[in-house]
């Protein structure tokens, strides 16, 4: 490790820095040349309104005292097509206040396999780089960094998979808090410090645009990575006419914007070199790739060990010297070897593969035809193969059967997986015959499937969990047996052999050694609905061989499926509340429909009246436990045997319902009454209570993942229940509550009769609200006494409190002419819900005594005089002298008589209803 950083540091600090040319790619930022900076003045300059970095980024020993990186910050750079590098930069504290948006670090370009190191910071606090998601090539170290924290708090294996990451040991550090609160769920509880959660790509694919590879929740086109090209700062499928594409970042960039970055336009694509079989050839207008006869690279020695020694070889085709490799780990060096090594043809002196893990096959040296041996590995041997665990198969056929060698002899050794006849193949070529301690007997090919199993094999499917594999086999008492399986990715075609055991885990079964020649063995614990593949192992202790039989491929049937798991469960509205699944990634493709049934939880009066609602301490007790916010929204997390969720409130909720609490995911048998194994009842019928749903009962065809249902009550309690069928059969159901919102226009009582009299007694019926927030609880009775139109807001009314299920009310309150009487309901949401105010006037009872004959006799005396005095009057005076009708009455509107005509009306009493709660 010591050496590697060493040479690290050497490799960084004897770098030089190169000239920054660039051109705008958009109105808001461009593309850069690579940036290898040492002094703090210039880094502005070279990283202003960079975009993207075309190459490496490297800052590097600055180490002044007075390094002040407070307000330095490039907001808009966002990727790096090499690799990122920090070492002794003094007075940084968080790489992710210089670069807060750094969302990719693609490694076309490594250090010693690593895309992003951090060396010898001594006042780094954190890296910090809250939006990076992805490291395409190379693995991560962070080394020396005494202050850093929230180190191992990052998911690395998820920024870069199958590299190596060397991390800063862990310390008890007391000034560090790395304690996440991101989430509850252990494997996605990563942060960059106590302010910012790790984002990963897949948590936000499935609600980004198409072309993005990640994007910001609250917009969705506004992407962090594309997935296909960049023109102008947007994500485009194809670069458009009158652009070309530049390969490093794809990137649609213009011809002129090219030649500006040192480049040439070739193929449509912007290049800075010819590949191999073109030479690069100056014409009038510009440069152009011409091909070329001979014009390959020669090569002195090669050491293969880092991916950055394989790209210095990539153009190598012949090797003037001798060929060495040994990789100790990297998990894509296959990949990696077969990119660079596969076009070199010759080798002057001898090739050595040792000390290799990864290492399967030699078949990256696919373009080889001749060994020299003009200079031999120990003066003896010009090909060495040696302590590879892994190594499987030499050459390809192709290059084996057109090799030469002219001098020099084979040494292969501790080859546990590479059987003998893979070495049987090559051993004519040499002109030298190796010896038995070149080629030891046994050490290659004792762990590997090197010879046949002669055994016959049928397999019968007994269920979706379980397989029979009936088999023969001679009889041999010292023999083991085992039968090997493997339960293989969905949609996976690879080939798989034991021997791959980094790739999956492989089951094994010993048989027992009193199975006669016709053996059968019943497999169990299966998955339905899912591929596995099989084999039988013989293993010979005498002979020290292992032998296996061919590989088989079954698929288990898909029986009963698993249920869906509800993600969200909100209610959006008053009415409505929307849903939310995912599938079991075994069952998915097998899905064809959901049943869905809706059933209002029931609260009954008799439950409603068991508690005092009039009683002020028990109304605050019910508003702690009823109004919660939580109960509008429940979210949870899948487990993993099901498709990814969203991990932040990305769906329903990012508009609806604040305070939805998000909950770790639960088994699904737990959750329900009547456990796993029992029969679930039948569906419910169809039912509504008034206009609103009761129970409902819905088919919804598939595949999909979120529904709507409509017509609820509101402030209720609604049970969901859902499951998923496939042609056959159904699952359980995954179940959960959850209550609609409050209606606004909801709980206001309607007032039907009220009467009050001389002696202050007020009677006043009403009838319960037409729609409730959940049921009543009580209803409350207020009554002002003689105000006028302008002064109720200035008086406290008297409050009369009644049980749910009373609707009239009759009280002895103090005398007054006139009262304002209302009536408002208590219920779950709600406890100020009041009818409008009734104004109501005292009835006076009238007496006719004898004084009232008097009265009335003299009114009809003057009266009949009028009537004879107007009949003697001229015609043409009537018309003048008729009072005006305005004028005949004077009133004042401010406000009623104190007897009005309505008083004398009869009062018809309407008959209370019982109103259910139901």
């Amino acid at each position: 490790m010591a050496t590697t950083v060493i040479w690290a540091i050497f490799i960084l600090g004897c770098a030089s820095a190169q000239r920054l040319e660039s051109e705008p790619t958009n109105s808001t930022g461009r593309i850069c040349r690579p940036v290898n900076c040492y002094r703090l003045d210039r880094l502005e300059a070279m990283l202003k309104d960079c975009v993207v970095v075309l190459g490496n980024l490297r800052l590097v020993l600055l180490e002044a005292h007075n390094v002040d990186f407070n307000g330095l910050r490039f907001p808009k750079l966002r990727e790096v097509t090499g690799y990122v590098a920090f070492y002794r930069v003094n007075g940084l504290e968080s790489i992710g206040q210089l670069f807060p948006n750094l969302a990719r670090i693609r490694g076309r370009n490594v250090l010693y396999n690593y895309g992003l190191i951090i060396f010898d910071m001594a006042n780094l606090k954190e890296v910090g780089l809250y939006n990076l998601l992805k490291i395409d090539r190379g693995g991560v170290i962070i080394w020396a960094v005494p202050q850093s924290c929230f180190i191992y708090t990052v998911n690395w294996e998820a920024i870069a998979p199958q590299s190596r990451h060397v991390l800063n040991p862990v310390e008890d550090s007391p000034h560090c808090n790395n304690d996440c609160s991101c989430t509850r769920n252990a494997s996605t509880n990563y942060c960059w410090n106590i302010m910012k959660c790790q984002r990963f790509p897949d948590d936000v694919d499935s609600k980004c645009d198409p072309q993005c590879l990640g994007c910001k929740l609250a917009n969705s086109t506004e992407c962090t990575i594309c997935r296909h090209y960049t023109y102008r700062g947007r994500c485009v499928p194809k670069c458009p006419v009158g652009t070309i594409v530049l390969p490093q970042n794809d990137y649609c960039i213009t011809e002129e914007e090219c030649k500006n970055l040192r480049g040439w336009s070739w193929n449509n694509t912007c290049v800075f070199n010819c590949k191999i079989g073109y030479k690069r050839e100056n014409i009038e207008n510009g440069t152009i790739c011409v091909p070329c006869e001979k014009c390959e690279e020669t090569c002195g020695n090669l050491k293969i060990r880092t991916i950055e020694s394989m790209q210095e070889a990539g153009r190598c085709v012949y090797v003037n010297g001798s060929l060495t490799i040994r990789i100790r780990y990297l998990p894509e060096a296959m990949k990696e070897l077969r990119n660079y090594l596969g076009r070199i043809q010759e080798v002057s002196d001898f090739i050595m593969v040792y000390g290799s893990l990864t290492i399967t096959s030699l078949d990256f040296l696919s373009s080889l035809k001749r060994i020299g041996g003009q200079n031999l590995r120990n003066g003896t041997h010009s090909l060495m193969v040696y302590d590879m665990s892994n190594l499987q198969s030499l050459f390809t056929e192709n290059v084996t059967n057109s090799l030469k060698v002219d001098n020099g002899s084979l040494y292969i050794n501790n080859n546990p997986m590479l059987c003998v006849n893979e070495i049987e193949r090559i051993k004519n070529l040499f002109p030298d015959k190796p010896g038995p301690l070149d080629i030891l007997q046994g050490s290659n090919g004792y762990s590997g499937g090197c010879a046949n199993a002669s055994v016959g094999v049928q397999l019968n499917i007994i269920n979706e969990t379980a397989v029979s594999v009936d088999f023969t086999h001679v009889e041999n008492p010292q023999a083991h047996y085992s039968i090997l399986y493997i339960h293989l990715p969905q949609g996976s075609r690879k080939v798989f052999v034991p021997e791959t055991c980094s790739d999956s885990e492989w089951h094994a079964y010993n048989i027992p050694h009193d199975l006669d020649n016709n053996s059968k063995v019943v497999l169990t614990n299966l998955r339905p609905a899912s591929m596995y593949a099989l084999c039988i192992e013989k293993y010979d202790p005498k002979t020290k061989l292992l032998a296996r039989s061919d590989i088989f491929n079954f698929t288990t049937p898909v029986g009963k499926p698993e249920p869906p798991f509800l993600l969200e469960l909100v209610a959006s509205s008053s009415d409505v509340v929307v849903l939310r699944w995912v599938d079991h990634k075994v069952y998915r493709s097998h899905i064809k429909r959901y049943e869905l049934d809706v059933t209002l939880v029931e609260i009954h009066s008799k439950d409603v009246r068991a508690r005092d609602h009039c009683d002020r301490r028990e109304d605050y007790l019910r508003r702690e436990e009823e109004v919660a916010f939580f109960r509008h929204a429940v979210v949870m997390r899948p487990p993993p045997d099901y498709d990814r969720g969203c991990e932040s409130m990305c769906g329903v909720l990012s508009t609806v319902t604040a305070g939805a609490m998000v909950e770790e995911y639960f088994d699904v048998c737990s959750s329900i009454e009547h456990g796993c194994n029992n029969h679930e009842e039948d569906p419910p019928t169809n039912s509504s209570i008034g206009k609103f749903v009761r129970t409902l009962s819905l088919n919804i065809s598939g595949p999909r993942n979120d529904f709507q249902v409509g017509g609820l009550a509101p402030f209720r309690d609604y049970k969901f229940r859902l499951r998923a069928c496939t042609a056959d059969q159904c699952s359980r159901y995954a179940r959960g509550v959850v209550r609609t919102l409050r209606s606004e226009y909801a709980d206001v009582p309607v007032i039907t009769f009220v009467k009050a009299t001389e002696a202050g007694e007020i009677s006043v019926e009403w009838d319960p609200p037409p729609v409730t927030n959940g049921p009543v609880l009580s209803y409350t009775v207020k009554v002002l006494p003689s105000v006028r139109y302008d002064e109720p807001a200035q008086l406290q009314p008297q409050v009369w409190c009644q049980s749910s299920d009373k609707t009239h009310f009759v009280v002895k309150y103090i005398k007054a002419k006139k009262y304002l009487v209302s009536v408002c309901s208590t219920t779950l949401a709600s406890g100020s819900a009041c009818s409008e105010r009734q104004r109501v006037v005292i009835i006076t009872d009238l007496e006719f005594g004898w004084w009232w004959t008097g009265i009335i006799f003299g009114i009809l005396i003057y009266t009949a005089s009028l009537v004879v005095g107007c009949l003697w009057r001229k015609p043409r005076d009537y018309s003048y002298e008729m009072p005006l009708l305005e004028n005949m009455f004077v009133s004042n509107n401010s406000e009623p008589p104190s007897i009005m005509m309505s008083d004398f009306m009869p009062v018809y009493t309407i008959p209370l209803r019982d109103t259910q709660l139901d």
